[in-house]
């Protein structure tokens, strides 16, 4: 058995197999295109992005910072005077948000794939600085007209399977509000705006848990951070204690 196991591993690692396997991937491109949602040029090979994409990606996102200094509208604590800290695995450059962009609001959802194991060692670095024995995760929700737009929760979708030890995962414990014409998306609006469309823009479920541990918010992206000060507050006002929240990038402050 292990000697046809072993012929069978040659044969699928050789030269000619490889070359087989490239030439069909070739053929399949050319029936069905498949291309890089970055780059557009080459062709995807996995996660809906190219290697050299990828490999650019996973640089951009390799050193996970805290990036509350960045945005201004976060809520500060009473005690000592401090923005909630905010933990973001990328900055927020050109390449990281045209792949952001196209998972959100051009059905690329196979980039998931490439953004959960990030998003877990973000998680998991965040618990480990806090210093928590365990935590409960809330997504941002999305509001009903971003429903009707994309179909899913882009920050729901990003999560991984399964979340690092000692961190539960609560997605029913915040909700929108229901409000008429809500713009199904931030992008492209004043920070004056989304700081007037994030308030009174989050509730908190009829049935939830009681409030017990401590909460770590989690949403896409960080920008004047009034979308996560607006769901802090909320829970704040039901007894919960919000100690962090973790992003997947942080735009950076202009000048």
């Amino acid at each position: 058995m292990t000697g046809i196991l072993d012929v069978l591993d040659r044969v699928a690692t050789s030269s000619a197999a490889n070359m087989v396997g490239t030439a069909w991937r070739g053929m399949l491109n050319l029936l069905a295109p498949n291309p890089c949602s970055l780059c557009v040029w080459s062709d995807a090979v996995m996660h809906q992005l190219c290697q050299p994409c990828t490999k650019l990606l996973k640089e951009q996102a390799k050193q996970i910072f805290q990036a509350q200094d960045f945005a201004d509208a976060l809520p500060l604590d009473l005690v000592t005077g401090q923005p909630l800290p905010v933990f973001a695995a990328s900055f927020y450059t050109p390449e990281m948000a045209k792949v952001l962009l196209k998972f959100k609001d051009h059905q690329r959802i196979k980039i998931a794939g490439f953004l959960r194991p990030i998003v877990y060692r973000t998680l998991h670095y965040a618990s480990d600085t806090l210093g928590y024995s365990y935590y409960r995760v809330v997504p941002i929700p999305a509001s009903g007209a971003s429903m009707r737009k994309r179909g899913y929760n882009p920050v729901l979708t990003m999560l991984p399977r399964q979340l690092p030890p000692a961190l539960n995962l609560d997605t029913g414990l915040l909700k929108t509000r229901w409000h008429l014409l809500t713009r199904a998306a931030h992008h492209g609006t004043g920070v004056q705006i989304r700081r007037e469309q994030s308030r009174k823009k989050f509730r908190v479920s009829t049935r939830h848990t009681e409030p017990a541990e401590p909460v770590i918010l989690i949403d896409d992206v960080l920008t004047t951070g009034a979308t996560l000060a607006a769901s802090a507050r909320t829970l704040q006002a039901q007894g919960f204690d919000v100690v962090a929240a973790v992003v997947f990038s942080a735009v950076m402050p202009r000048g």
